[in-house]
């Protein structure tokens, strides 16, 4: 009876991390990144950042000119460093998130695998050579390494975090700093 709880568990468990690649791949993402009802993506070299609601367009471009609703706003050289900054953050968090896509990918991958190695693992029951303790060693064994990927997982979504509130606070300081962008509604 206990051998069959545990298959019955490695089977659930197996259908648990098919259905989570099934999501990913189900949940995709455009390349846009929204906050506060504005899109903000890169188009030919040039940070655009645009309303959901509000009729503007604001465009950092590669020589971090701006140009609002199609028009030059002429910027100070103060000014032209914040527009780097922003630029440069914001080509920095999309790298990044680049970076953790693939690790997220990988622990989706190491989580499917962990459920295929449960169900060999009770397979293995079956032999008379392999009981119930070796197969809760084997499978701690994979669970170790997949926890270890989560975590640094956590800490990769820790630091893009920050990188996302830097963003943010260069944000508020490119409003207060040029009118053009502070007389634009929500930007």
């Amino acid at each position: 009876m206990k051998k069959l709880s545990l298959i019955a568990l490695a089977l659930v468990l197996t259908m648990i991390f098919t259905a989570g690649a099934d999501a990913h791949r189900v949940c995709r993402h455009d390349d846009d990144w929204t906050f506060d009802h504005k899109s903000i993506d890169f188009e030919d070299g040039t940070l655009v950042i645009e309303h959901e609601d509000e009729d503007w367009i604001v465009e950092i471009t590669e020589d971090y000119k701006l140009y609002v609703n199609g028009e030059r706003v002429r910027t100070d050289r103060q000014q032209k460093k914040l527009l780097r900054s922003y630029y440069r953050d914001y080509e920095d968090i999309e790298e990044f998130a680049r970076e953790i896509a693939k690790e997220g990918a990988l622990v989706g991958l190491a989580g499917v695998k962990l459920g295929a190695g449960a169900v060999v693992c009770v397979a293995k029951l079956l032999l008379d050579d392999y009981d119930s303790d070796d197969m809760e060693d084997e499978i701690e064994i994979n669970t170790e390494d997949l926890e270890k990927m989560a975590e640094n997982l956590e800490k990769m979504a820790d630091r893009i975090e920050d990188m996302a509130d830097d963003l943010e606070k260069t944000h508020k300081k490119l409003r207060r700093s040029i009118p053009e962008l502070g007389d634009l509604e929500d930007f």
